[in-house]
C-alpha cells in the first residue's frame, strides 16, 4: 500500500499540470478577448493537438522499441537508435508544420470558424505552426526519457513548461496586449523549454546512427494506436465546436471551451489516480494475484470518486466566478451555467469509467480498453448528436454528454465483469468467494 501512495501523488500532480497548459491560455485569452478569443483558440486546438499527438505517439512507440532492444542487451544499437529517432521527429515536425501551414484556413473553415473568429484562429495557429518543431519534440521526448528512467526530468519538463507558459501569457496577453498571437508565442516557448530539458539527458546517449526498414516500420506502426487513442478526444471537440457554432455562434463555443477545460481537470484526476496503480495492476496480473488487484481497484474507485466529486461540487458552486474569470458574455454565461448541470453528473461517471479503462490496459485486456476509448468519438458521440441535437438543438448537445458518459459507464463495468470472469473472479469477487467457500468445505 505504501507503493501505491508513492505512485499516487506524483501521478495526479503530473496529470493536473499537463491539463493546466491549455486552461492557462484560456484564462488570459478570455480575460482580454472574451467569447471571440475563447472560440478562436478552441476551434484551432485540434490542429495543435494533431501535431502534439503525433509527437506523443512517436515517443511512446520509440520508447517501447528501445525497451525491447535493451532487453536483448544491445546497448550500442540503442545509442544509434536515439540519433535516428531524433531525426525522424525533426522530419515529422517540419513536414506537419508545412502541411498545416498551407491547409490551415480550409481546415478552420471546415471546423465552422467564421468572420472575425476565423481570422483570430488563423493568426493563432500560424505562430503555433512556426514552432511545430518544439510542439512535436516537446511531447515526444518526455515519454522516451521517462522510459529510460529519467522520471524526474520528464516531470520537471512538464512543470517548468506550464510555469513559463503562465508567466509569458501574463506579460504577452495582459501587459503587452498581444492577444492570441501572444498566447501562441507563450505556448511555443513553453514547449521549447520542455524540449530542451528532455534533450539534455537524451543526447547523452546518442552515438552514431541506425537506419533500417524494419526500424522505421516498427516505429510508425507502433505509433498508430497511441495516436488514435490520444487524438480521439479532439474529434469530439471538432464535432461539438461545429454544432455549437451553428446553433448559437461564438457564445456557445466559448461556453463549451470553459466546459472542456473543466473536463481536462476531471480527466486528469481520474487518469492520475488510475495511472498511479497501473504498475501494480500489471505486476499482480502476471502473478495471478486477482484478489489484491480487486482490492487496489476498489481503492482507486473510492479515491477517484472522492477527488472528482470534490472538484465537481467546487466547479458547480463556483460556476459564476469561473464564467467571469474567462470573460464570458452574459449569453455565454447563461449557456455555460445551464450546460454545467449535465456535465457535473457526467463527471461523476467518468471517475469510474477512466479507472476501469486504465485497469483493462494494465492487465493486458487492450481490445476491451480500446473499444471503451474509441466508442465515444467514433460511435456514441455521432449517434447521440444526430439524435438529440436534431431534436432539441443546443440543449441536445449538453444532454448528449451525460447520455454518452452513462453508456460508457455501463460498458466499462460490463467489460470489467467480462475480464473478471476470465480471471476466475467475477465482478466484486462473487465467483472467487464461491470457489473459496467450496475449497474450505472440502478441507
Amino acid at each position: 500500500m505504501k507503493t501505491f501512495r508513492q505512485y499516487l501523488i506524483p501521478s495526479i500532480i503530473a496529470q493536473v499540470f499537463m491539463s493546466c497548459y491549455a486552461i492557462i491560455d484560456g484564462i488570459f485569452i478570455g480575460y482580454k478577448m472574451n467569447d471571440l478569443g475563447l472560440a478562436a483558440i478552441n476551434l484551432a486546438w485540434p490542429i495543435t493537438a494533431f501535431i502534439q499527438g503525433v509527437g506523443f505517439a512517436l515517443g511512446i512507440s520509440a520508447g517501447i522499441y528501445i525497451s525491447r532492444i535493451r532487453g536483448l542487451g544491445e546497448k550500442m544499437k540503442i545509442k544509434k537508435l536515439k540519433t535516428s529517432i531524433l531525426l525522424i521527429l525533426l522530419i515529422a515536425s517540419i513536414v506537419l508544420g508545412f502541411l498545416f501551414f498551407f491547409l490551415k484556413r480550409p481546415i478552420l473553415i471546415l471546423f465552422q470558424a467564421k468572420n472575425e473568429t476565423l481570422d483570430a484562429a488563423d493568426k493563432y495557429i500560424t505562430i503555433i505552426l512556426f514552432g511545430s518543431i518544439f510542439q512535436l519534440l516537446g511531447c515526444a521526448l518526455g515519454p522516451i526519457i521517462k522510459n529510460d528512467g529519467y522520471v524526474k526530468s520528464s516531470m520537471c519538463a512538464s512543470l517548468l513548461a506550464t510555469l513559463v507558459n503562465f508567466i509569458l501569457d501574463y506579460f504577452f496577453i495582459v501587459r503587452f496586449e498581444f492577444g492570441l498571437e501572444g498566447a501562441a508565442v507563450a505556448s511555443v516557448i513553453g514547449q521549447g523549454v520542455a524540449f530542451l530539458i528532455c534533450l539534455i539527458p537524451y543526447v547523452k546517449q546518442m552515438k552514431g546512427i541506425y537506419l533500417d526498414k524494419e526500424f522505421f516500420r516498427e516505429i510508425f506502426l507502433g505509433a498508430m494506436a497511441p495516436f488514435i487513442l490520444n487524438y480521439s478526444y479532439s474529434i469530439i471537440i471538432i464535432l461539438t465546436n461545429a454544432l455549437a457554432e451553428n446553433y448559437s455562434g461564438d457564445e456557445a463555443v466559448a461556453a463549451y471551451t470553459v466546459l472542456s477545460y473543466m473536463l481536462y481537470v476531471i480527466n486528469a484526476l481520474a487518469q492520475g489516480t488510475s495511472d498511479a496503480i497501473q504498475p501494480l495492476f500489471s505486476y499482480n496480473s502476471i502473478q495471478k494475484n486477482y484478489k489484491l488487484n480487486r482490492k487496489y481497484l476498489y481503492k482507486c474507485f473510492i479515491i477517484s470518486f472522492i477527488l472528482v466529486s470534490i472538484f465537481s461540487l467546487a466547479f458547480f458552486l463556483l460556476r459564476d466566478p469561473i464564467a467571469r474569470l474567462y470573460g464570458l458574455s452574459p449569453l455565454a454565461c447563461d449557456i455555460f451555467n445551464f450546460a454545467c448541470i449535465f456535465y457535473i453528473f457526467g463527471f461523476i461517471i467518468i471517475s469510474f469509467s477512466k479507472v476501469i479503462c486504465s485497469y483493462l490496459y494494465s492487465i493486458n485486456k487492450k481490445l476491451l480498453a480500446n473499444i471503451l476509448v474509441l466508442a465515444e468519438p467514433i460511435l456514441l458521440t455521432p449517434i447521440a448528436y444526430f439524435i438529440f441535437v436534431n431534436c432539441m438543438g443546443l440543449l441536445g448537445l449538453w444532454i448528449s454528454f451525460l447520455v454518452i458518459q452513462a453508456l460508457l459507464g455501463i460498458m466499462a463495468f460490463y467489460f470489467y465483469y467480462v475480464s473478471g470472469r476470465e480471471e476466475n473472479g467475477w465482478i466484486f469477487g462473487r465467483r472467487q468467494r464461491k470457489i473459496d467457500d467450496q475449497s474450505n468445505g472440502l478441507s
